[in-house]
């Protein structure tokens, strides 16, 4: 999603950005403003895809903009920096830290201590979403030792999120009524969004005994059906509902239903939570997991609150608080929409970010 916000306002400032991705069956980027080039993975798992014709493919760019993690094809772009040297001007995006289960978390653990210095190494600048989440997360020695080479540029949100009355269809679509509370939930249901907290924020719900604030999980993925059958042996049906995928014309309707989103996530693998500024730029209040980088969003007491992650008391004590004090609510949604205009909109961010492509082209 960053990397497509990238391409198309860079695109829009009339720069010619071409993005290489996993190769996807029916995917259409007809009505995209950059080009799209669709790579043939020599291996693919999940989202880690081999993509070494990337050492060849990129060779002529001017600048090259490296969404990390992409396992197996990291090592391929830095090497092509390692080769071109001065030639090419190479920028990583440091996301996330990757925490996976099972054999995979070996993979990811000796791949890390292998390759992730050289692929750090070959940037000529590093973005971080905020300096809050690298100073604790899995790079923070590197960081400390090259802090010089680290920027932050925190994600930005689209103009077309923007508060919205409460579609009436919607609610109804989905169980919910105009005089019910809704408590939001937006992100992804699969395995690899495991870490999204999702069961902390439905067993919250056996601790909040107002039968007007529910809940809607918006989302699609592998794990639905695993929080569904949770919802149905804690007896919650009635309370807690699932809009399934939702296409991403209708998400900001979806956002303007809530009366507080809620991020209840349980780790470093979310460093920074873009569904809080998506919903902040809707004027609805937030409760985000205290994780850094994550809290780096949230201003307590002003626009919203922060919750420890995994504690079910906390959530639930938290969303009783808000939902009951209609004054707070308020407060906090005018406040989270002033955060987004003075820090979150795409305009600004693209400023910051042509601003590192200047000064490292003076380098």
């Amino acid at each position: 999603m960053v990397s497509h916000s990238y391409s198309d306002q860079l695109s829009k400032r009339g720069y010619s950005v071409t993005a290489f991705i996993p190769k996807i069956a029916g995917q259409d980027d007809s009505n995209k403003r950059y080009k799209v080039k669709h790579l043939t993975p020599l291996l693919r798992s999940g989202f880690g895809a081999v993509m070494p014709q990337l050492l060849w493919r990129l060779w002529n760019y001017d600048i090259i903009n490296l969404h990390y993690p992409l396992f197996g094809s990291a090592f391929f772009v830095a090497l092509l920096k390692k080769i071109r040297g001065t030639k090419v001007k190479l920028i990583i995006n440091y996301h996330m830290d990757v925490n996976l289960s099972g054999w995979k978390r070996y993979y990811e653990k000796i791949a890390r201590s292998i390759f992730i210095k050289f692929i750090l190494d070959s940037a000529d600048k590093i973005i971080i979403s905020s300096e809050d989440y690298v100073e604790n997360c899995q790079i923070q020695n590197y960081y400390f030792q090259n802090i010089e080479k680290f920027s932050e540029i925190p994600f930005g949100v689209s103009k077309k999120f923007k508060p919205l009355e409460k579609t009436e269809n919607l609610l109804q679509k989905h169980g919910l009524s105009s005089s019910d509370k809704v408590v939001l939930f937006v992100g992804g249901l699969g395995t690899a969004h495991y870490f999204k907290g999702v069961n902390h924020l439905i067993k919250a719900f056996k601790l909040i005994d107002d039968e007007n604030i529910k809940a809607l999980i918006v989302g699609g993925g592998n794990l639905l059906e695993n929080y569904k059958s949770l919802v149905n042996k804690l007896n919650l049906e009635k309370r807690i509902k699932f809009s399934g995928f939702v296409e991403k014309e209708l998400i900001k309707e979806y956002f303007n239903l809530g009366d507080v989103l809620v991020l209840p996530s349980i780790n470093s693998s979310e460093a920074f939570g873009i569904v809080l500024i998506e919903a902040m730029a809707c004027g609805v209040p937030v409760l985000a997991s205290n994780l850094k980088g994550v809290r780096s969003v949230v201003n307590p007491g002003i626009n919203g609150l922060l919750i420890e992650p995994k504690n079910t008391r906390d959530i639930a004590e938290k969303i009783k608080y808000i939902m009951n004090d209609d004054a707070t609510r308020k407060k906090f949604g005018k406040a989270s929409i002033e955060s987004v205009e003075k820090h979150y909109r795409w305009s600004i961010i693209i400023d910051k970010l042509e601003k590192l492509f200047s000064d490292i082209d003076s380098n």
